[in-house]
Formats: C-alpha cells, structure tokens, sequence
C-alpha cells in the first residue's frame, strides 16, 4: 500500500531550527580552564577516568532527550498526516467535499443487517472523519427532485454528523441530471463564499441503479426522440463541466444479480363504485429478479383488516396477476392495500389506493327542449339510459335529476357527480363561468347536441382563446348537417376506452345505427382532446378531453330520437353508461398519485379560515391553510417523499376526513446495476471519474476514498512521554554523582 507523507501547516517546520538550542546551550555552558600541575590532582584524575565515559553517555542521552521534546512539538503543531492509497492530492490543500447520497427506494435493499442508504450514510461519515483538519463539506440527497441538505461547506464535523444521523431514505426515484444541476450550485457557492478551499471532490454513494443512471431514451414519439437526445447532450455537457471543476468519485454499494419482487400495479376496473356492487380488482406481481419464485402471497386488505389472499408463481423477469373481488357494504372512503410478502426491499411490496364509495352518483340531467309528451324532450331517453330501473329504485347505482337551463347557475353543482346537458340553445358567461369552475375542480360534462343549439354561442363562451371564452367544450362547433340520407358510426378499431367495450359484440347495433343530423366538431391542433368515435362521412362524433381536474365529452348529435334513431336501439344503454364511466374516471385520481407529487384540493366553498391537518405514514402532523381560489378554496402538500396513506382532517366549519395514497414507482425496483464499463461508454464518455467498490473498506482498484491518518495527536503524546523520561532520567543521573 502506498503512503505519502504531508503536511496541513509545513511553514511551522521552520522552528525545527529551536532543536538546537540544548546543543548551543551545552556548549556554551563549557568552562575554558588552563592546565596546572598538581600533585594531588593526580589521584582526582585517575577517578575521574573511570566514571567520565559514563558521564558522557548520560549527558548526550539528557541532550537527545531534550531535543526530541522539541522536534516532537513543533513537527505535531505543523499537523503531519498520511495519506494511504488515496487521490494525488497536492500536500497543504483545503477541500471541499461534497457528499452526494442516493436516496431512491432502491437503497433501502437490506444485503444484510443495514440497508445500502445507511451503509451510505456511515460511508459518508467516514470520508468526514478522515478528512484534514480545515476542509469543509457538503450534503446533496440524489432524488426527484433532488434536495440540497448542505448547501454552503460546514466546518464542524459534529453538526454535519448530525446532518447525516437525521437522514431519511425517500419513497421515490432519483433524478440524476437535475441532481448534477444541484451539485453544479453548490459548487458555485462554495467558489465564491469559500476561496480558501482550493480543491473540490464529488462523492457519489450510490447502487448505480439502471433506472437512475440509464434511463431508456429510445421509445417514444419522433419529437419526443429529439428533445431526450437534447436532454442527453446537455447532461453529458453538465457533467463534463463538473469533471473540469472537481475530482468526481462513484462508490459503488450496489447488490450483482440481487432478487426483488414488487407490486407494479392495482387495477380496478370501475370507474366508479357504489355500494352492493361486487367489485373486481387485479393486482400485477413483478419478478424483477432472475430466480423463480413460486406460491408468493399476496394479501388484501380493506380499512386495515384482511379481506382475502392468493398465490402467484413468478417466473424470473415477467409477471403475475392477482384477481381479488370484493363488495362494500358501506357508502364513504375506503382505504385498499395490496400486500406481497416480504423480501430484502420492503417499500415496492405494498400498493395503496383510496377508494370513494357511493351510495348513489348523482347525476343532474340539463333539459334544453322540454316537452310535456313521453320522450319527448331531450333528456327523456337519457334518463332512462342512466337509471334503466327508474330513478326511484334504491338499488339502482345512478340517481338522475332533470333540471332546466335557467336553473343552471341557481343551483349548488358541488353534490353532483356528473352533468348532462341535451340540446341546451346557447350559454351565457355567467353560465360558461360555472361550468369551467366545475369541470376544472373534477366535475365530468357530457354535452348532447341538437336542432336548438346555436353554434356562435358554443364556440363564444365555452372555447378558450374565443372572444374571453372559458375552456370548457373540447371541440369547436362548426355546421350543422342535416338530411335524409343517414350516416353510421365507425368505431375507428375500437381503439378508443370508450368505444372499446363494444369490440366483438357488433350485435348490439352500434355500428348500424342510422344519424341523420350532427354538427361537424372541429378539433383543435396539438389538443389534448381525442376522437372516441368518428361517423362515416369522416366526421368525428364523440371528442372528449381532460379539463382542469375534471372531463368534457362533446356528442355531435343529440340525446333523443330527433337527429338519430341510436335511443331506440340496443347500443344506446351501454353508450350512455360507458359516457358517464369516462366523464367521471379521473375524480378518484387526485386521491390517488405517486411518491413526489403533492396533495392538492380544491374545495367548492370559500372557508380561507379553516385549517388542514396532514397526517403522514410516519405518524408525523403537518398543518397547512386553506386559500382562496376565487369562489373556491384551495390547499397543497408538497413533502409526499414517503408511500402509504396520509391522512386529511379539515377543520371547522367543513370538519370532515379525507384519506390520499401515494406509491412508488415500481421501475425503481429493477436492482439492476451498471458495471464501469457501462458507466464510462453510456453515461459519462469523456468525463473524468474514478470508481471503487463500496462494500469492501479495503479494497484498492482504480482509486479508493482517501485515508488520511492524522499524527499530531500521537506526536504530542510522544512529547508528554519524553517530559516524563527526561524528568526521570535528569533525577537518576543527578543521584548517581551525588
């Protein structure tokens, strides 16, 4: 092992030149005498012989003794260290060092008795601990995003363990160039703020995780191909930058060939769900490993007790699905969890996802051409649609409501699921405003077109960019067509989830539906909005886009049988249902998110007053305030870096729960890691690194941490030891010629 010798203050060396002081005093201190015969002197003489040989040994060991104590003291104040098969360092520099700690899930896989995160962590108090008096450190957690813990270097290596001691591993995934885009400030501050440290290393303890260090650039539209490859180039030209500004080191503490198991998925195939209802719902097991793994349990639970169990047989790489079916018996939220059994990474076996469930949804139905004959009006055939047993049966799982169109800014739209509105003639602002208010805090809309709407008045109000229009229809209004001739639906090969029920069941009518009247709907460019349906003239006939929180499907002809015969045909029931499912898809989604994204609520009342208590999966309270949002309320919780079920008290006057899950991103469970060959060819080519093995202290490829191994305290003892000896030996001596 190699070992180079150093100096933190090589300028003390100089009093080294105080060493010769006891010499020059010892010589000094010599008497000059002349020589005079005596005859008594003779016998003195002869019994000075005999003891001056050892005089003269005690003398020199005092000298030497003596000048020891000086060397020692002034070699300790000049604090020597070694370095032991470490980075060619420049002897008398001050560093800065800065620790980068991956804080994806990935490092919460236990090899052993510790997780790599906490085996990454004491590494990082060990660079500390060994590190020169006077250099001074930084703390970077790698994740998404990524979180300056450190900012500007600390000299106090007592606080920054107490930084490191407080650390938490994170739920999510890493961003590794947004991180490097951190490191790259931090860096900044520490070249302005501290000119005294004159060398900077980048250490990055990481498990070299594919997904975080590879990220697949390939799939993916043309566009988004070239803005990944930009992305790519400047990344690469980020870390370049950084390679020139510091020395970069990679610990590796990741696991060759470990074996994961995860939860990638909870599916519930309901877009809503109401009580009495069997429930299905399909959890996927991925074997992330390359070991088969047969009858693994998988658990679920409902509100915290188990409901059911099942086993799976995983063959290495694929996966496996879990069907569980379920019935509630109760309307309110109810907490769902999936539970694998575990393995050496805990985090990625559960999925979580809370679930509201409805005694009824409640639908109000906007009736633009009342009519005072059976199905005459326009939402006389909707009505049935949506309640195929008539409103008034308890067990039915929708509950209709027919209003007028005057009455739609007269009512309160919160209680309601869901808004139909059939062949309504035209909006007003007042009413536009109320609709966008609604749609964009996870309202769903259905528009049914008809002989009475006015096209100017549509595309006014209700199209965004349009004369101060809100944005609430998906599609432009363009002309109406009308005639004799019908025209049919054309599924476009089902591939829309609307429309995709009906695959293989072309008996029950819908493409054979004849539709004498529509408008042409007029999508804009680089919408959001899609096509589910499509006539054949070519035409689009249902378009439906995500709004705000909510959803807004446009039907280019009308609810009741004056523009198509599709209410009087078999198709017709199923249609309106599969409207309704997708108008109201996304309302559970905001309950529903994944590690990192915040908790945010819009409440359709103005209580700025009341407070929002969080309760995270760790037990820990936050509390944040409502604000105004307009006519409504809004709150947002940002610090989502943990899975599980975080818990919502609003206060007064709302004083009401509400329950939010947020999972991991099962990708980051691939414990796949690259090797340096992959490092320097894929991610870093050109760039400047060293890379060692994190798991073995001792190990000496390529360039370990630096070991610096500080002398003066030993050096000072030695002095304190030397005092000792030449007090003793200075008392022995003096006996002895007593």
């Amino acid at each position: 092992m190699t070992i180079f010798a150093f100096f933190n203050h090589p300028a003390m060396l100089g009093w080294l030149a105080a060493a010769a002081a006891p010499l020059i005093i010892h010589l000094l201190s010599r008497r000059r005498h002349r020589e005079m015969p005596w005859a008594a002197m003779r016998y003195l003489l002869a019994a000075v012989r005999k003891s001056s040989r050892r005089i003269r040994i005690e003398q020199w060991l005092l000298l030497a003794v003596r000048t020891g104590i000086i060397v020692l003291a002034v070699v300790a104040l000049a604090e020597p260290f070694l370095e032991r098969a470490g980075l060619n360092f420049v002897s008398g520099q001050r560093t800065h060092k800065l620790l980068v700690i991956d804080a994806s899930y990935s490092m919460q896989y236990r090899a052993a008795d510790k997780s790599l995160f906490e085996r990454a962590k004491e590494m990082a108090g060990r660079i500390v601990d060994e590190s020169s008096q006077g250099d001074g450190f930084t703390l970077v957690l790698m994740a998404s995003p990524p979180r300056v813990v450190v900012g500007t270097p600390a000299f106090e290596r007592a606080e920054f363990h107490d930084e490191l001691d407080h650390l938490q591993p994170l739920d999510g995934g890493a961003d590794l160039a947004a991180t490097l885009a951190k490191i790259e400030e931090v860096l900044a501050t520490a070249h302005h703020d501290h000119t005294r440290l004159t060398r900077h290393e980048i250490y990055f303890l990481t498990d070299l995780g594919r997904t975080t260090w590879l990220p697949d650039l390939r799939e993916g539209e043309q566009s988004a191909k070239d803005d990944r490859a930009q992305a790519a180039a400047d990344f690469l030209e980020l870390s370049k930058r950084l390679g020139t500004q510091a020395a970069i080191v990679v610990a590796d503490l990741g696991q060759d060939q470990a074996e994961n198991l995860a939860i990638e998925s909870l599916v519930i195939a309901e877009p809503y769900v109401t009580i009495g209802r069997e429930l299905a719902l399909e959890a996927v097991v991925r074997n992330f490993g390359r070991q088969q793994h047969s009858r693994q349990l998988v658990e679920l639970f409902i509100d915290g007790r188990r409901a059911g169990e099942d086993h799976v047989d995983l063959p290495p790489g694929d996966t496996a699905s879990s069907t569980f079916a379920y019935r509630f018996d109760s309307p309110g939220e109810h907490q769902i969890e999936i539970r694998l059994a575990g393995d050496l990474l805990d985090v990625d076996n559960h999925r979580w996802r809370s679930l509201p469930v409805a005694g009824r949804l409640r639908v109000l139905c906007v009736n633009g051409k009342p009519a005072g004959g059976v199905f005459q009006g326009a939402t006389d055939y909707l009505v049935v649609a949506l309640a195929p047993h008539g409103p008034t049966d308890d067990r039915a799982p929708v509950l209709p409501e027919v209003v007028s169109e005057s009455a739609l800014v007269e009512i309160d739209l919160e209680p309601y699921d869901c808004i139909f509105l059939c062949n309504v003639g035209q909006f007003t602002a007042n009413e536009a405003r109320v609709l966008s208010a609604y749609v964009e805090h996870g309202g769903g809309l259905v528009f049914f077109l008809g002989d009475l709407v006015q096209a100017e008045s549509y595309n006014r109000h209700l199209v965004a960019g349009a004369d101060g229009g809100v944005d609430v229809l998906p599609a432009r209004l363009g002309d109406k067509v009308v005639g004799q001739t019908p025209c049919y639906p054309d599924p476009m090969e089902y591939r829309h989830p609307l429309i995709a029920p009906f695959r293989g069941r072309e008996r029950a009518g819908l493409l054979n539906t004849p539709i004498y009247g529509f408008f042409k709907l007029l999508v804009p460019d680089r919408s959001a909005a899609q096509i589910a349906l499509k006539l054949s003239t070519g035409d689009p006939a249902i378009v439906e886009a995500p709004i705000g929180r909510g959803r807004s499907i446009v039907v280019a002809t009308s609810a009741d049988a004056s523009w198509t015969a599709m209410p009087t045909w078999p198709s017709y029931v199923p249609v309106v249902q599969e409207l309704l499912s997708l108008a109201v898809s996304g309302q559970a989604d905001d309950r529903n998110l994944t590690v990192g994204q915040p908790l945010v609520a819009t409440l359709r009342t103005l209580a700025t007053d009341t407070l929002v208590s969080v309760e995270a999966p760790g037990g820990e309270n936050h509390t944040v305030r409502l604000e105004p949002e307009g006519d409504y309320s809004r709150w947002t919780y940002a610090d989502t870096g943990r899975s599980g079920f975080y818990k919502v008290a609003l206060g007064t006057p709302l004083s009401r729960n509400e329950t939010y899950a947020v999972n991991v991103d099962a990708s980051e469970g691939d414990l796949t890691k690259l090797d340096l060959a992959e490092l320097r060819r894929d991610v870093w080519p050109g760039v400047s690194f060293d890379l060692f093995d994190g798991h073995d202290p001792s190990h000496q490829a390529t360039v370990p941490i630096v070991r610096r191994d500080a002398l003066d305290r030993w050096l000072l003892y030695g002095v304190l030891g030397l005092l000792l000896v030449e007090t003793g030996l200075a008392s022995w001596f003096g006996r002895r010629s007593s």
